[in-house]
């Protein structure tokens, strides 16, 4: 599933969350991600002759616009088309009362021009991007559970085997 492996992408950026070229790298990749799940659906999908698929995407579309209007809103367009996006890196110093003496530790931040993505540590920013794919994933559960109940079945969802014994 499409879903799953931008579930998985985002995962792995939590590697990158101090490097401002792997945070900015994976951003891109995940705004791009996070678009392409929603474009599918709006335009690919939508598109099909399945009419229970196409009310239950319409339905669950319809229920949802705030919320997936809320994750990124026009961040993607500003990062991918006008350039708009920043990652710095930040030395910070951690205190060790203990032996008296300070450590440095990096930080990365993302910024998106015109949003409210403003000096986001990488970990909020990455975590931000969990939240998003994930609620794309439980998005595409209750459109299949409103699919089936629709009486459709062409295109549903195949049984999750994740917690089958294969031996």
């Amino acid at each position: 599933m499409k879903v799953g492996y931008c579930l998985g992408s985002a995962e792995s950026a939590l590697g990158f969350i101090n490097s401002p070229g792997g945070l900015w790298y994976h951003a891109i990749g995940l705004f791009n991600a996070f678009y392409s799940l929603n474009e599918e659906m709006v335009r690919r999908t939508q598109n099909s002759a399945d009419a229970n698929l196409n009310a239950a995407i319409v339905a669950w579309r319809a229920n949802n616009k705030e919320k997936i209007d809320s994750f990124f809103g026009k961040a993607r367009q500003i990062a991918t088309h006008r350039g708009g996006i920043y990652t710095e890196e930040f030395q910070h110093w951690e205190i060790d009362h203990a032996n008296d003496t300070e450590h440095p530790y990096m930080r990365s931040y993302v910024t998106v021009d015109d949003t409210d993505i403003k000096r986001m540590e990488g970990s909020d920013f990455i975590e931000l991007c969990l939240r998003a794919m994930t609620f794309m994933r439980e998005g595409i559960v209750e459109i299949d559970v409103d699919y089936r109940a629709r009486g459709g079945g062409q295109h549903a969802l195949p049984p999750d085997l994740r917690d089958e014994d294969l031996f």
